[in-house]
């Protein structure tokens, strides 16, 4: 009598296949038959969606595509090695630009947040490692915008982030 496997596709899938597809060409071909081709930007090992970078003609235009991995078919590979440089601009593309400041910068973005603070009537305090806390719960690092703030109550942090997003730009 056979064994039935009821195990999930990602105990049986082959990650390091899946790593191989990395920065290759490929046409992925879907259950509804549609052809998609480009170059594999990463594949989700547990969903098995493919996303797929293609530049489009010489004039720097980029087409990206998520193939949802129930969709996949077959993906056959039509180039193993990229061009030179291809994989480092296929992976900015999705890498955000990281902005430093300098000290001078930085107190006046931790000033003007406290500004902005206080005009809204938000109880903080600057903690000695320069951080602002807001409300008892939640933490501003440098370099004190949205995508710096660390709470774990998500509605404080849902409400400290709007507010910070609303300050003005410090001129």
């Amino acid at each position: 009598m056979p064994v039935e496997d009821n195990r999930h596709q990602v105990f049986t899938n082959d990650p390091v296949h899946y790593h191989s597809l990395l920065h290759s060409r490929v046409s992925v071909s879907t259950t509804d038959s549609k052809e998609y081709a480009g170059w594999v930007h990463t594949i989700d090992p547990v969903s098995e969606s493919v996303l797929l970078v293609d530049f489009e003609g010489g004039d720097g235009g980029k087409k990206v595509v998520l193939v949802s991995g129930y969709n996949v078919a077959d993906i056959t590979v039509l180039e193993q090695t990229p061009p030179p440089g291809l994989a480092k601009t296929i992976d900015a593309l999705f890498r955000k630009e990281q902005v430093h400041y300098s000290n001078k910068e930085l107190t006046e973005r931790r000033e003007a947040l406290c500004v902005w603070l206080a005009e809204n009537r938000v109880p903080y305090t600057v903690k000695d490692d320069l951080s602002v806390e807001v409300l008892q719960a939640a933490v501003i690092r440098q370099p004190y915008n949205a995508d710096s703030i660390h709470c774990t109550n998500e509605v404080v942090l849902d409400k400290v982030m709007k507010l910070v997003q609303q300050m003005p730009s410090p001129s």
